[in-house]
């Protein structure tokens, strides 16, 4: 792996669900544990039809060693069982999860 700054996204269909203050504070928690594992910033958002987490890094290695790591997988079961208890249906409402390589940014 090269060392390139990267993004992390992940899309949801809410198909006319709510978020739930446990899927926030599930999210936040998640994103807060990241930032303290390497991630260089966050965004948690919502439009009528999707929930969209998308998380930047400094490079690969890094997403890597904490999508690896013991904190990384009690945060995901986490998010999954607040998603669940809210009526999502995951994997099958993910529209889109994947790292890519940043080429530009202003930030």
């Amino acid at each position: 792996m090269e060392k390139s700054s990267v993004i992390r996204m992940w899309i949801t269909n809410k198909n006319n669900r709510e978020i739930t203050a446990s899927m926030s504070e599930s999210m936040v928690a998640f994103l807060s544990i990241a930032i303290e594992n390497g991630c260089i910033g966050s965004t948690f958002a919502e439009d009528d039809e999707r929930v969209i987490v998308y998380t930047k890094w400094s490079d690969e290695i890094t997403l890597e060693q904490f999508r690896s790591s013991k904190e990384y997988r009690t945060q995901e079961g986490n998010i999954i069982q607040s998603f669940a208890a809210a009526g999502f249906e995951i994997p099958d409402d993910i529209l889109f999860n994947s790292t890519a390589k940043i080429l530009f940014s202003n930030s």
